[in-house]
């Protein structure tokens, strides 16, 4: 079976706080849990808001919703993230262990003093990198609507979307049936 890569997990589980996961044809259902990706995911939410906040910075207008709740949407989604740190650690060292490059060693020999602050990098850089200018506008939508979601819920519904992007993704189990294809 081909597997995700570690750096592909991780950009899932970073940008799947703002986009509806496309996951890569590679992927198979069994690489990735929605539980695990609802912890990574609650966890990541305030640094994937900044990654966000960062590339849309010139596509979106100062008045804007993101902008004039920005404040609001940082305390939410950073209230209570750190308690979701030990299940998103253990879901990135076992994407990284998977990795035939040595990865997961190097991490997990790291502690978390060391571990957080560069994940926190990572998943604000790679939301900044990997989110399209043209979808600002789109994901500015989308946080207005989920806005009065507690942020629980916004992972909840992110991790029910990775199960549902991955089943998509899979073409012998689409969830919708031949007459998506």
């Amino acid at each position: 079976m081909k597997r995700t890569s570690f750096a592909a997990k991780i950009g899932i589980a970073a940008s799947v706080a703002f986009t509806i996961i496309a996951a890569p044809a590679s992927a198979q259902t069994d690489d990735v849990n929605p539980e695990e990706v609802e912890a990574a995911v609650r966890y990541a939410l305030p640094y994937a808001f900044e990654g966000y906040l960062t590339k849309c910075a010139a596509g979106l207008d100062a008045g804007g919703y993101s902008f004039s709740n920005a404040d609001q949407l940082r305390a939410k989604f950073s209230d209570g993230s750190d308690a979701y740190w030990p299940d998103a650690k253990a879901f990135l060292l076992e994407m990284a262990s998977s990795e035939a490059d040595g990865m997961g060693s190097v991490l997990g020999m790291l502690g978390d003093d060391e571990l957080k602050p560069f994940v926190n990098g990572v998943v604000t850089a790679m939301t900044a990198e990997e989110l399209k200018v043209e979808s600002c506008s789109t994901i500015e939508r989308a946080l207005e609507i989920i806005d009065p979601l507690p942020a629980d819920n916004v992972a909840a519904l992110f991790g029910f979307l990775a199960e549902f992007g991955l089943a998509s993704s899979d073409q012998s189990t689409s969830p919708v049936g031949d007459a998506a294809q």
